[in-house]
């Protein structure tokens, strides 16, 4: 329900925002490793990637990167 009033009461131009925040909620909800993600991000120690990393990961695996 908190979903639904949220989506609801936002402008037009936020809405994407707010889907944008839930998916995120949902997939990090359905993810085993979620907590632990969660944590690791707050704590600032999730590992990242440079984004020339992921496009040549993405390459790699004959994946789009447009």
């Amino acid at each position: 329900m908190e979903f639904y009033r949220e989506l609801l009461a936002a402008a037009p131009e936020e809405a994407e925002a707010v889907l944008r925040r839930w998916w995120c909620e949902v997939m990090l909800d359905t993810d085993p490793a979620g907590d632990a993600l969660a944590e690791a991000a707050l704590n600032g120690t999730l590992p990242t990637k440079s984004v020339a990393a992921a496009i040549a990961r993405r390459r790699e695996a004959g994946l789009p990167v447009e």
